[in-house]
């Protein structure tokens, strides 16, 4: 693959959070998971265990406890943002934030007895061994969803399996030991939007990367620095207001 081929394909990856019912076929899953096996891993540990959900009925007890939680703790907490990032993030103004039952879900776990397998140095220096081990999962994660993409699925990252509450009752109800660690989950099915997805604002290029050291000058100031935060911050928004109207229709 030429590089220019390469950087308009990454270039078209999108959150896509309409989804059709339709299913995925096992052909088409099967592929999604072959390319997520072969992501690199610290050590080559493969600490990678993927969990495919196509049943109703655990999609959508995965779905209520997401849900749950959305509703009781993500409102509450939007609501003590700082002020000069905007208006909160409201059910009423921006609709429901949880999970869409998409026809397929792949939770991306860890099996952490793998890190015995890690060097000693990191072994016994925790934080090290921690970050080599959910780097490994990333690498798994952003895989699959390339794979996805290269296959014209759409996806939306679950982020929210890895909070306590949510990863203890999800691996609850899937019957998942206490050894493994939730680290992300991808809804994924063909996009139900009308359109692609809008394009997204980037940072240039000289602003983020920075050649033999860098000096204080070279990172934004602070006010420039909450600008762009808040427009970043609004961009996001409003595309997720737009999908949650879209799913309710």
């Amino acid at each position: 693959m030429e590089y220019e081929d390469f950087l308009e394909f990454i270039k078209g990856r999108r959150t896509v959070r309409v989804l059709s019912s339709d299913p995925v076929p096992d052909e088409t899953v099967t592929k999604l998971l072959e390319a997520a096996r072969w992501a690199p891993t610290g050590f080559n540990m493969q600490p990678v265990e993927l969990v495919v959900l196509r049943d109703e009925g655990l999609r959508r007890a995965v779905k209520k406890i997401v849900d749950d939680w959305a509703s009781e703790d993500f409102y509450a907490l939007e609501a003590t943002r700082e002020s000069w990032q905007g208006e909160p993030w409201t059910l009423e103004k921006h609709g429901p934030v949880g999970c869409p039952l998409a026809p397929l879900f792949i939770l991306i776990a860890g099996d952490t007895r793998r890190k015995v397998g890690l060097p000693m140095n990191a072994r016994y220096e925790i934080p090290k061994g921690d970050s080599i081990f959910e780097t490994s999962l990333a690498d798994a994660f952003m895989y699959l969803w390339l794979a996805a993409h290269s296959l014209g699925l759409g996806a939306q990252p679950i982020s929210a399996v890895k909070n306590a509450r949510v990863a203890g009752l999800v691996k609850h109800a899937l019957g998942l030991p206490d050894f493994i660690y939730v680290y992300e989950m991808l809804v994924l099915g063909k996009s139900a939007l009308d359109e692609p997805p809008a394009a997204k604002l980037m940072r240039h290029l000289d602003e983020m990367v920075h050649y033999d050291g860098v000096r204080r000058q070279g990172f934004l100031g602070e006010d420039d620095l909450r600008k762009q935060i808040r427009k970043l911050r609004a961009g996001n928004v409003a595309r997720h207001t737009h999908a949650s109207r879209n799913n309710e229709v």
